[in-house]
């Protein structure tokens, strides 16, 4: 956009340089030359001269003297001559002087010819000079040069001077809107409604004010995705009131009844559970501290345990981080959870290395698909093979381990297990 800018700037300032030039002065003629090349003794190129036929004789201003003098040059009959200036030509002002023919002398009639070689040597402005054939045509020499092309030449010449002058401008001018702009593509391109790192905006005013923006029209979103996660925790909330009724009801149906009741109760009530923690970790902002994560992990180990899922591990004997150990414990139930669904065996690896921690979950289940495993880290999905009864959720296990990971910096992963499986990498930078 710049260096199109740019280009047109030294258009207009080599059009402006055109306007002061003074127009290109024509050529001129010899009117001996002309005859000579109507004699065919020499070539018009030769000359810088044009011959064509025509079947009209050309038009414009003659000199009767001068037009004597070709056809007495040509020997031809004055009536199958003619010598004329056309356009923005005049014919040459001419006064001879000699006596009449009847008084001249033989050293008069001398120096007449001498007088007549010297005029048709002399350089006069553009003319055309025809001869007509016996056919009715006529042979026409005039001037090769064309005042409009010898014009565009100097135009041309113009503007690339101007462009010449102007590219270091132009190229500078470029740099300076296009850095700023790939800094601000670039941090665009990672744009998220959970990240409170401004936008870059250096660089001239444009670059500014898209960069300001865009940063607005992020923090829109982020208020609007806000409300609707209140409004879904406050529904999911007063759903527990309902439900705690619905379970008292239930002591009193017959004992089969009871126990399906209460076991879809507690399915509901998980899922609830799911929500919540989901609109947890959407709206509290983190609560990073220093900590040693072993405890934490043996704790999550434990409550795995209880819940009849078998964890293996091998843990340091200390490690300690900056972590929300309420949002990273959330993260690893889910994850574990998430893994028993389908398969037996289930293992946790913790790796710190280079200010980054890796905490995988690995499995030996189907796996996922790649074309579904962007798609499963957002709230509210789930893969076809989760929605039995069995293995069934609300398809938020995922969404609040990948909401834990983002507020601590860090992302999470799902990839493929080599020998099949899946690997749930919850990875965490080490806070500044």
């Amino acid at each position: 956009m710049l260096a199109v800018s740019s280009l047109l700037l030294a258009t207009a300032v080599s059009m402006a340089v055109v306007g002061w030039l003074p127009r290109p002065a024509a050529p001129q003629m010899r009117l001996d030359q002309a005859m000579q090349v109507l004699r065919g003794e020499r070539t018009a190129d030769s000359v810088g001269l044009r011959l064509d036929v025509r079947a009209q004789p050309p038009e414009g201003t003659g000199h009767a003297r001068l037009q004597r003098l070709a056809a007495d040059g040509l020997h031809h009959p004055a009536q199958h001559v003619r010598l004329v200036w056309g356009g923005n030509s005049k014919p040459p002002d001419i006064h001879v002087i000699a006596a009449g023919e009847e008084q001249a002398s033989a050293s008069d009639t001398a120096t007449l010819k001498a007088a007549q070689q010297v005029l048709a040597s002399l350089p006069w402005p553009p003319f055309e000079l025809a001869v007509q054939q016996p056919d009715g045509r006529w042979r026409v020499v005039s001037s090769a040069y064309s005042d409009l092309a010898a014009w565009r030449r100097q135009v041309l010449l113009a503007l690339l001077g101007g462009t010449v002058l102007l590219a270091p401008l132009a190229a500078w001018a470029a740099v300076r809107l296009g850095r700023p702009l790939r800094r601000l593509a670039d941090a665009s391109a990672h744009l998220d409604l959970h990240a409170q790192t401004p936008l870059p905006d250096d660089g001239p005013r444009e670059v500014q004010m898209l960069a300001v923006a865009l940063d607005a029209g992020r923090t829109r979103l982020r208020e609007q995705a806000q409300q609707m996660t209140r409004m879904l925790a406050a529904v999911a909330h007063d759903l527990r009131t309902p439900l705690t009724g619905l379970r008292l009801r239930a002591e009193f149906a017959p004992p089969a009844q009871a126990a399906r009741m209460v076991a879809d109760i507690e399915r509901m009530n998980a899922m609830i559970e799911q929500v919540l923690d989901y609109a947890r970790g959407e709206l509290q902002p983190p609560q990073l501290q220093l900590m040693d994560l072993v405890p934490l992990l043996n704790d999550c180990l434990q409550a795995a345990h209880l819940r009849g899922i078998a964890v293996a591990t091998e843990l340091p004997a200390s490690l300690p981080w900056q972590a929300d150990a309420l949002l990273l414990r959330r993260a690893l139930d889910n994850l574990i959870d998430n893994a028993s669904r389908y398969a037996v065996a289930v293992e946790l690896r913790v790796v710190p290395e280079n200010g980054l921690l890796q905490l995988d979950v690995l499995d030996r289940g189907p796996g996922i698909p790649a074309e579904d495993r962007e798609r499963l880290l957002q709230p509210f999905q789930r893969s076809e093979t989760s929605r039995s009864r069995a293995t069934g959720g609300t398809g938020l296990g995922l969404a609040v381990a990948a909401n834990a990971a983002r507020s601590h910096g860090g992302q999470l992963q799902l990839l493929q297990r080599e020998g099949g499986g899946l690997i749930a990498r919850l990875q965490l930078p080490q806070a500044r």
